[in-house]
């Protein structure tokens, strides 16, 4: 896994149809799955089995469960102690920078009458969430693995806050909780955790002020090694710019102690100066655009990656997809992989 030029999903995989309702992406999860609740935990297993059996195929070097059992990042670790999932609040967007992305109106009605779960009492981890995960994973590949947890920042971020007296509270309250949740993950042993924080980029106050700061309480005396995550959000949310303050959301994140970053970059078409924002972590480079049913050439791709090196050394980077590819459809989804995988020999082969 220290090899130069390490290939991986960012987290999640391509949802099989006969899973998911895919245009029903925020809808109740009883509308969400296809399968009947009896059978709908099997169903998870078998499409887990099948996103595992296609990184293995591909040749991807890490592993993730593809989050076949998730219907959204976020609202998949709300089952914390001190929230009300069922009785929502209003989602506050006051804050929320999406200037760099022109928003698929569909996308841009949903926020606008978006709603969270209600904080309502103090924030308690009620035991490990995503631990039996994990063991299903290491039980399907002896490859190196990955598990992708929620991070503190974007968790204060999506939840209607009615017991903390501000953010800064319930964010450092909910990176104690996730440390709780990592170090279960850290002691079954795991090969990257890696936390999700979208909201670094969409929410600079918070990130500015006391983002870094939640970082390091969660990732405290976490062994395995540690990444952050940071997008613009979703492909198909709509058509994204290159964003001057992304660079800033890195700097945030690389005084962490977090030890890699992994970002968006190839949608957005940012160019290898904005990796210098990553100071001295590894670096996973997002590679392929979610955004098109296109193939990237593995030509297309070695370019990219011999620019991002004019900067990054390659010991120090790593390659992925921009963001998740659930809603992509499984072949270009796999071919998408391919490819990166492809270009990833081909450079490698060229530093000897």
């Amino acid at each position: 896994m220290t090899r130069p030029l390490t290939t991986q999903l960012v987290g999640s995989y391509t949802k099989p149809n006969w899973l998911i309702n895919h245009h029903r992406v925020t809808s109740p999860s009883s509308s969400f799955w296809r399968p009947d609740e009896e059978v709908l935990a099997e169903a998870q297993d078998d499409a887990t089995v099948v996103a595992i059996a296609d990184q293995e195929r591909a040749g991807l070097d890490v592993i993730t469960d593809g989050e076949q059992r998730r219907q959204r990042f976020d609202n998949y670790f709300f089952r914390w102690g001190g929230i009300d999932p069922k009785n929502l609040g209003r989602w506050p967007m006051e804050n929320r920078d999406m200037s760099f992305i022109d928003l698929n109106p569909e996308v841009k009605a949903r926020l606008d009458q978006a709603m969270a779960p209600r904080v309502v009492s103090e924030i308690t981890w009620p035991g490990p969430i995503a631990l039996n995960d994990l063991r299903f994973l290491k039980r399907q590949t002896r490859r190196p693995v990955k598990m992708t947890v929620i991070g503190p920042l974007t968790s204060a971020a999506r939840l209607a806050n009615e017991y903390y007296p501000d953010e800064e509270a319930l964010g450092l309250a909910v990176a104690a909780v996730i440390n709780q949740e990592l170090r279960a993950l850290d002691a079954e042993g795991v090969d990257i955790i890696q936390l999700d924080e979208p909201d670094f980029h969409f929410r600079h106050d918070m990130a500015s002020r006391w983002g870094t700061r939640a970082l390091d309480v969660a990732l405290n005396g976490i062994r395995s090694t540690t990444a952050v995550h940071i997008c613009y959000g979703y492909a198909m949310i709509g058509d994204k710019r290159v964003d001057p303050n992304y660079g800033q959301a890195l700097e945030a994140i690389a005084a962490s102690c977090a030890q890699q970053i992994s970002l968006e970059y190839e949608q957005p078409g940012h160019s290898p100066e904005l990796l210098r924002h990553c100071g001295n972590k590894v670096v996973t480079l997002g590679c392929l655009n979610l955004g098109t049913l296109v193939v990237e050439k593995p030509e297309y791709i070695t370019g990219r990656i011999r620019q991002a090196l004019e900067v990054v050394p390659p010991q120090r980077l790593h390659l992925a997809p921009d963001c998740g590819m659930w809603f992509l459809p499984r072949a270009i989804a796999f071919a998408k992989i391919k490819a990166l995988v492809v270009a990833a020999d081909i450079v490698r082969s060229e530093l000897g």
